[in-house]
């Protein structure tokens, strides 16, 4: 199989960035972390960094952020400002999304980037303390795209501002927070319509098609021949992290799902291929919650009628998020029908049995079992024996019959260690 390696990176990337700083109150297709993305390339070349750079940078800006996982979801939604001791625990994310970064090779490049995109000119930012030249040109970039844009975002403890708002905020720190030449770069974008509220500019589109999409690594497509998207595994098992981070009751749900189901498609003999889309379908049945209000997903109590009408949407923007990946079509597919059921009683189509993916099939019943076993905002979770029941009562009317019997005859000491052994 001829696998464009850079165009799958890109598109994995860009769909990343989306479900990281998804916002309902934002531009639903052009939301922070792909603005900050394209900003950055657009300065990139008017300071002339070489093509390499400057894709580099349009995937930090989509990543920038992705320490965030590793922080607390409380803080990041408070309605308020942050006390002085909840910023500072905060703060580790630059050094946590550098870390990341380093751990995948697709992205160590952009460790440094990440890791120091909150430093300032002025030698008052964090972690580092860096100041003026010792802070790389990409991160001052980086880090001054990032303001500009994140004031005009909508937040949870302040109004957004407006483009000239913000355009003033940063000139205001000329010299102190960002080195002026950047800040200057960014008042000519403005001046000749390099940056658009709500979508990509026609210079970004002419440096993403001149620069971005291209491949700058000899001979590394060879790797990608035969392994398609399990080439790609460890940043969908980032993605799946990032996915679940949104809400603290999730944690490694997507990893869990994406385990079981992989076992169960094993144990029914289905082949290597279809192994592995059930695999990664498993980590991403989910990125469609970030359409969901944290509100809704968050409450100590059962959702209303009009609540889960927005719940039942969920796989249906997870297909959206996912089609437009290359080789990800079948698991976008696979994605929108995880809870249908073999019945018709399931959502977003009422499929019946003939009409569901045998691989969304296995997803559902790994995604059901792992809900169950598995605290939630308005229910307490329960034991693995009580889960098989319910399922095993639902074979054949819910589930499918071969696949629940697979799941419930294994023991639960056998789910237990398979998770731990593949879960960090």
């Amino acid at each position: 199989m001829n696998i464009n390696r850079n165009l799958l990176l890109i598109q994995c990337l860009e769909a990343l960035g989306l479900v990281l700083e998804y916002d309902l109150n934002d531009n639903s297709a052009h939301q922070h972390a792909i603005r900050v993305g394209e900003m950055c390339a657009v300065i990139a070349e008017k300071v002339g960094l070489p093509p390499y750079k400057i894709q580099q940078l349009y995937f930090a800006g989509l990543i920038h952020d992705i320490g965030k996982i590793g922080i607390d979801v409380n803080l990041l939604r408070q309605k308020r400002k942050l006390t002085d001791a909840e910023f500072k625990l905060v703060q580790p994310h630059s050094v946590i999304g550098g870390k990341i970064a380093a751990a995948l090779p697709e992205l160590s490049d952009l460790a440094f980037w990440i890791r120091w995109h909150h430093e300032k000119w002025d030698g008052t930012g964090y972690p580092d303390g860096l100041a003026g030249s010792q802070i790389p040109v990409e991160v001052q970039i980086l880090s001054a795209i990032d303001c500009f844009d994140s004031l005009q975002t909508p937040r949870l403890d302040r109004d957004k501002l407006s483009q000239d708002e913000s355009e003033k905020v940063i000139r205001d720190q000329r010299g102190t927070s960002f080195n002026p030449v950047i800040v200057d770069l960014i008042s000519d974008m403005i001046e000749k319509d390099e940056i658009i509220p709500g979508k990509s500019s026609d210079k970004f589109i002419e440096i993403k098609e001149k620069y971005i999409n291209r491949n700058y690594q000899d001979g590394a497509d060879d790797y990608w021949d035969g392994l398609g998207m399990a080439g790609m595994y460890p940043i969908l098992r980032l993605f799946a992290r990032v996915i679940d981070a949104k809400h603290g009751y999730t944690q490694g749900h997507s990893t869990r799902v994406s385990i079981l189901s992989k076992y169960i498609a094993k144990k029914a003999g289905f082949s290597l291929d279809d192994i592995i889309k059930v695999e990664v379908a498993g980590l991403l049945h989910d990125a469609g919650k970030i359409s969901i209000p944290n509100e809704v997903l968050d409450k100590a109590y059962s959702p209303d009628s009009n609540e889960w009408e927005l719940i039942k949407n969920h796989p249906l923007h997870s297909y959206n998020i996912l089609k437009h990946i290359n080789l990800m079509s079948e698991i976008a597919e696979i994605t929108k029908q995880h809870h249908e059921r073999l019945d018709g009683s399931g959502y977003p189509g009422g499929y019946s049995e003939n009409s569901i993916g045998l691989l969304a099939q296995i997803i559902a019943i790994s995604d059901s079992f792992d809900a169950m076993t598995s605290d939630r905002s308005y229910r307490e979770m329960c034991n693995t024996e009580a889960a098989y029941a319910e399922i095993a009562n639902g074979a054949g009317t819910l589930y499918n019959r071969e696949f629940a019997r697979i799941l419930t005859d294994t023991p639960s000491y056998y789910i237990r260690a398979l998770f731990d052994m593949h879960l960090e």
